[in-house]
């Protein structure tokens, strides 16, 4: 199965375009085979500590890609409900993350998924969400009334 590039909002601090939105950290989505992709180059202006991602961007990049997880899955655009992120090493600026996403079951309403960031050592963050699937208009009007393949 190809890659489905997954859409931008203009004004979403995670995805949305830095050319639209200066705050944005223009992270691009893709898609395939059950699992969203990405990847992500933290800057200076995402430090907390000097040289180190803040623990935040790494939160806002694991529940980016997790919302898109759970949207591809449910066939509609999701929130977040409760998300735990662990940290396993520092991250650092200047060096890429890759991010991955992927549904791990249902609760009720719910989609469960995992995600991590990966850097050029190792994991450097995890997290487990769950996600409710709440704008089908939404979904119908960014993929069409008959969806993407899942």
């Amino acid at each position: 199965m190809a890659n489905i590039e997954l859409p931008r909002y203009p004004g979403c601090f995670v995805c949305g375009d830095p050319r639209e939105n200066p705050a944005a950290l223009g992270l691009r989505c893709t898609f395939a085979a059950g699992v969203v992709q990405a990847s992500f180059v933290p800057a200076a202006e995402h430090a907390g500590y000097p040289g180190i991602v803040h623990g935040g961007i790494l939160a806002s990049l694991l529940d980016e890609v997790s919302i898109w997880a759970a949207s591809m899955a449910a066939q509609a655009l999701c929130v977040t409900k409760g998300l735990k992120v662990e940290y396993e090493r520092p991250a650092k600026v200047g060096e890429e993350l890759k991010l991955r996403a992927w549904v791990v079951g249902r609760a009720g309403r719910f989609l469960r998924v995992e995600a991590a960031a990966e850097g050029p050592v190792g994991v450097v963050a995890r997290s487990e969400g769950r996600f409710l699937p709440r704008f089908r208009r939404e979904w119908a009007r960014l993929f069409g009334e008959e969806g993407r393949e899942r």
